[in-house]
């Protein structure tokens, strides 16, 4: 039959790359589905159709034609098989040449190719190309639905004379009266697993020839110790550590394991001394398929790294490691483990990281500690014995490094290793830590564990006058008019729009959904906008002044954006509450935020109920017990909304009920927060 099918093959085989080779192959599989009539992607596609063999799982036909869309798979094993076909062509053909002279006669190439699949995708295609060559092919799939759909492909193609054979059979236990002389056949996956690639390998070996191939030629796989994903996007100081090959399938392995002998698929590597980073084993996967048709890690499906995550290995140790047949092939390993942490010594807060920083080594063992606990013993112990009040030291150390308490923490829990907590960290710093930065960081962790406090200078220039510090102490907020300049505010608000991808002159984007909110809450911490106001020496004596002490910790606290109310969108609050447990006595504490914009009392203000500090202790003598205090019928308390301009800063007494409002305005209201502790 009449088809380009086989100029697109060959466009397919002269392709230089996976870009280069995409729509090749993204056309070949389609055309390939229309010829065949199978659905490569239907709905609810459940896989049901595998075979699960003593030696592995048999995908089902719809699971080997997906394959095919593995672009660098199909063009690399393709080429492969036909340059092996073509190689094995020209020998025969010296052979021919001078055997015609000897004995008049010719000879052929015999192929077998177990594993079609519904396309036969690494041979079948490739057959019109070869137009009168002396080939003879056996074909051999477990599954019926395969081979039907092949023979729908060869009829379709017009390659009938080439087929010697098609069988339904499981290629681990099939028997042949005959040799070949190449045996192709691709049955894996990454690593070798599942599937039965090397038993029927190592089972078909016995019909090849002396001087034949199996394609691919080798498969090796090789044990690193790497950081896996953790280092992902980023330069990693300690790259992965070979340890060595750890298998390898070929025509001389295969034929041991023919034979029973396994001493091939086992044998022990040494763990050296190792970076810290390198919790992980990593399996790789290299493929010869013929010469110099080769695929690498990460090219395709089929080189795609397996880690065994946290493996933590002994170092100065040996790994054994063997590759075991049956229902599931894999490689496995046996190694010595690093103790766990809950068995070391809890860190001194004193003990500096890698970056000469107090106390992070502590935090990250605490919540290393803290993910054990339900299951550790140890764990439990360790954390009863740390100071009820350490979280504080914690607070300090984060928000002098300059990084949101909420971000911090999920990069604490989430990350596999301190350094990746410290690359968080220094990236929230410009990349690096200024030596200023890590003493002001250290001398403020050893003045909390020295429980020194530091008087307020009170001879020094102090911001707040009598009158502002009596409307302070009877009405427990103030605003300070002016912190910041219309310039720095305005440079505050442009952070804001550029993070959620909104426009201020565009209304209707005020609205759009951002995975940066919380309500009006936005998860920004960190930008060079906002650092203006943490390192105001006249914001730092505003807060000193109400303290009546010198040593206070800024917070890297985030931003807000109210927009107005619409019908569609409403304000989810927060509303009034507290921030402080409501266990009296309540101790003195400020919290405080900047507006940059102008708000009125309208336009989503900040609201307070002015002088309750002076008379909370009271109220919660009085309470019932069990009573969720934070549930109050607000519209029976003196609420007041704080009406102020853009930079200016607003500071209240936490034990005041506070929160903010409905924008009914025509602008959001846009606020920085901000407070300092001792």
């Amino acid at each position: 039959m009449v088809t380009d099918l086989p100029q697109r093959i060959a466009e397919l085989l002269a392709s230089t790359s996976a870009g280069e080779a995409k729509p090749k192959v993204d056309e070949l599989v389609q055309r390939l589905c229309d010829i065949t009539g199978l659905e490569l992607h239907p709905a609810l596609f459940l896989d049901k159709h595998a075979t699960i063999t003593a030696q592995g799982k048999a995908v089902s036909p719809t699971t080997a034609a997906q394959c095919a869309e593995d672009v660098q798979r199909t063009r690399i094993f393709m080429q492969g098989v036909y340059a092996a076909i073509q190689q094995k062509l020209q020998h025969l053909h010296q052979r021919n040449h001078q055997q015609g002279h000897q004995q008049g006669h010719q000879q052929s190439i015999d192929i077998l190719y177990a594993g079609t699949g519904p396309f036969g995708l690494l041979l079948i295609p490739l057959l019109p190309l070869f137009d009168a060559a002396p080939l003879r092919v056996t074909l051999l799939d477990i599954h019926a639905e395969s081979l039907e759909k092949v023979q729908r492909l060869i009829r379709f193609l017009g390659v009938e004379r080439f087929i010697v054979r098609l069988e339904q059979a499981d290629a681990c236990v099939w028997q042949s009266p005959e040799q070949f002389d190449l045996i192709i056949s691709e049955t894996m996956r990454q690593g070798l697993i599942q599937e039965p690639q090397v038993s029927i390998f190592s089972h078909l070996q016995q019909f090849l020839k002396t001087d034949g191939w199996l394609i691919p030629e080798m498969i090796r796989l090789d044990l690193w110790l790497s950081a896996g994903a953790s280092l992902a996007g980023r330069e990693c100081k300690n790259p992965d550590l070979h340890l060595g090959p750890v298998f390898k399938l070929d025509k001389t392995s295969a034929l041991q394991l023919g034979k029973g002998d396994t001493g091939c698929a086992q044998g022990s590597l040494w763990v050296p001394d190792y970076a810290d980073v390198l919790q992980d084993l990593k399996l790789t996967t290299f493929i010869q398929v013929f010469a110099g048709y080769q695929l690498h890690e990460n090219q395709s499906q089929l080189t795609l790294p397996l880690y065994e995550r946290n493996a933590r290995v002994l170092p100065n140790s040996m790994l054994h490691f063997r590759y075991e047949l049956g229902v599931y092939p894999q490689c496995v390993f046996r190694y010595e483990k690093l103790p766990e942490l809950a068995d070391g010594v809890l860190p001194d807060s004193l003990e500096k990281n890698s970056q000469g920083i107090y106390h992070l080594k502590r935090l990250w063992h605490k919540i290393q500690l803290r993910k054990q606990a339900s299951q550790s013993a140890a764990a439990r112990q360790q954390l009863t014995a740390i100071p009820e009040n350490e979280w504080l030291l914690d607070k300090i150390l984060l928000d002098q490094l300059g990084v949101g308490l909420e971000p911090a923490m999920q990069q604490l829990y989430s990350a596999r290793a301190l350094v990746d907590v410290e690359y968080w960290l220094a990236s929230a710093n410009a990349g690096t830590f200024a030596p200023q930065q890590v003493e002001q960081t250290n001398n403020a962790i050893r003045h909390f564990i020295d429980n020194k406090q530091q008087a307020l200078n009170c001879r020094a220039d102090l911001p707040l006058d009598e009158v502002q510090l009596a409307h302070w102490h009877e009405q427990g907020y103030l605003i300070v008019p002016g912190v910041l300049s219309a310039s720095e505010t305005a440079a505050a608000r442009a952070a804001i729009w550029e993070f959620l991808g909104m426009r201020e002159e565009d209304p209707a984007s005020w609205y759009q959904s951002s995975a940066q909110m919380k309500k009006i809450m936005v998860q920004l911490f960190a930008h060079p906008a906002f650092e203006v106001a943490r390192s105001s020496s006249y914001i730092l004596r505003i807060f000193q002044q109400l303290w009546q002490r010198e040593d206070l910790v800024m917070t890297t606290d985030r931003v807000g954006f109210n927009p107005p109310e619409t019908d569609r969108w409403q304000f989810p609050g927060p509303g009034m509450h507290w921030d402080v447990e409501l266990t009296p006595p309540i101790p003195f504490g400020t919290q405080a935020l900047i507006y940059l914009t102008d708000v009125e009392e309208h336009q989503g203000a900040f609201c307070c109920v002015p002088g309750f500090h002076k008379k909370i202790d009271q109220w919660l003598a009085a309470q019932p017990q069990g009573v969720d205090l934070q549930q109050q019928d607000w519209a029976q308390w003196p609420v007041k909304p704080i009406a102020a301009k853009a930079g200016d800063l607003i500071i209240w007494h936490h034990a005041l009920p506070h929160g903010s409002s409905p924008n009914r305005a025509r602008f959001p209201r846009m606020v920085q927060y901000l407070n300092m502790y001792a």
